[in-house]
């Protein structure tokens, strides 16, 4: 997992920035411990994971998924910060 350092450029969303370094805006708000908006300037530290994103189909469920891509339940629930997924959410999918 690589570490770099991102300023935020006007009208971008953390999700817009996750995306774009295969990570997560939860993982973006803890590393960053961010308690408000985004601002521009703002420095961010970004841990750039490799992997794919994935979106949940019906009767997916994170053990499928896992299953799926050959990782480990807990690295997906963790990558994403949820227990459970739901219809249409996009989860990141690291690679092991």
């Amino acid at each position: 997992m690589k570490r770099l350092m991102y300023r935020v450029d006007s009208d971008i969303t953390l999700e817009e920035i996750a995306e774009r370094y295969n990570t997560t805006s939860k993982r973006i708000v803890a590393i960053n411990n961010i308690q408000g908006e985004l601002f521009r300037g703002m420095r961010l530290i970004i841990e750039q994971g490799e992997g794919e994103y994935y979106i949940v189909q019906p009767f997916d469920t994170l053990e499928k998924i896992a299953a799926k891509f050959n990782v480990d339940v807990q690295r997906i629930s963790e990558s994403n910060g949820v227990d459970r997924v739901f219809i249409g959410q996009k989860v990141f999918v690291p690679k092991d």
